[in-house]
């Protein structure tokens, strides 16, 4: 029996070494729009594609984030802070973190 209910992966973050650059090919050559940008981070829209690099964090929808994270807590999996979220890592150190589901 699965410890949470996943409703899908909320987003997907990638590392670059050279973020301005990145961040200004999504918006030109590919022509996403870029939701958040700061200095070490930037949220590019990228509708329902699927990401192509091997990524930084998975984010998957859960109805209730604590309720998972508990759950994986009382199953001896060690959360630890990625950005405002607690985060957790898979077999090969995937990181994965929770988001609320989104109503439908």
């Amino acid at each position: 029996m699965a410890l949470f209910d996943a409703r899908g992966i909320d987003h997907v973050g990638i590392r670059y070494r050279d973020l301005p650059r990145a961040v200004a090919w999504f918006r030109d050559v590919l022509g996403l729009g870029i939701e958040y940008e700061e200095r070490t981070m930037a949220f590019v829209s990228v509708g329902s594609d699927e990401p192509l690099r091997q990524p930084h964090h998975v984010a998957l929808r859960v109805p209730d984030p604590e309720a998972a994270q508990a759950a994986l807590r009382a199953a001896g999996v060690s959360l630890r802070p990625l950005g405002p979220n607690l985060a957790f890592e898979g077999p090969e150190g995937t990181v994965f973190h929770f988001m609320p589901a989104r109503a439908a």
